[in-house]
């Protein structure tokens, strides 16, 4: 009943992404499991610009398993392949850091960060690094203000996890496409949580193909109300 009162709307039939910034993305081609080639980058820029984003920051993964990802190598990386960019749509770059035995020497080494020291991190989807809360409490120290990545999608973490990642003044960055099931839905699930929470601070696609772009986009249907809070979201993406 209260469905047909109130449906729910596709984002692709209302202006949700215009004039935003994606905070997401793995468009910076041939370094993690993101997009291969300058040919692919533009395509999922070109899906990005016709939804209205008009900013994009490429957040690579830098773990141990991709060791060439230090941050001299990823800015070298930047600068060849921003020119491939569409016209009208700024590129930034930061990085995505798992949290795993090679952070530190990430850290010694300088990060990639959004403003004022913002860095995106993530850890595993199973299970947490064993001492993860003492390297985000190290970033902390160190001037840094952890951003986590997904955490609507890590399985171990609770409802309690949450709030007391939020208590100690952590952001969390929400996978757009989670509230439309793309991940399952367990992450829907506590996306639309988090969300009713206002627990999030910036969103992003995570997008690594361009065919998933347009596709996802149309898997997301929204409230009226989730509509609404979405966008004061990617309002605060603008200050990055």
């Amino acid at each position: 009943m209260f469905s047909l009162l109130f449906p729910k709307k596709n984002a692709v039939h209302t202006d949700l992404l215009r004039g935003t910034a994606d905070v997401h993305s793995h468009l910076l081609p041939g370094v993690d499991d993101g997009v291969q080639s300058a040919d692919d980058m533009q395509a999922a820029l070109n899906a990005m610009q016709e939804a209205g984003v008009e900013r994009v920051f490429l957040t690579p993964h830098v773990m141990a398993d991709l060791p060439d990802n230090r941050r001299s190598y990823l800015q070298d990386r930047f600068a060849c392949m921003k020119q491939f960019a569409p016209e009208g749509i700024e590129l930034r770059l930061a990085a995505e850091y798992m949290l795993d035995a090679g952070f530190r020497l990430q850290m010694a080494d300088g990060l990639l960060t959004y403003a004022d020291r913002q860095v995106l991190v993530e850890t595993s989807y199973l299970s947490p690094p064993p001492d993860y809360l003492n390297l985000l409490y190290e970033l902390s120290l160190e001037g840094y203000t952890p951003v986590l990545a997904h955490p609507e999608r890590y399985m171990y973490m609770t409802k309690e996890d949450y709030f007391r990642l939020k208590d100690k003044g952590y952001k969390f960055q929400l996978n757009l496409f989670s509230l439309a099931g793309v991940y399952g839905a367990r992450p829907a699930k506590y996306a639309a949580y988090l969300m009713k929470e206002g627990f999030y601070d910036y969103a992003g696609s995570d997008l690594h193909h361009p065919d998933d772009y347009k596709r996802n986009l149309a898997r997301l249907k929204l409230s009226g109300k989730m509509l609404d809070g979405l966008r004061e979201v990617l309002e605060n993406n603008k200050g990055l």
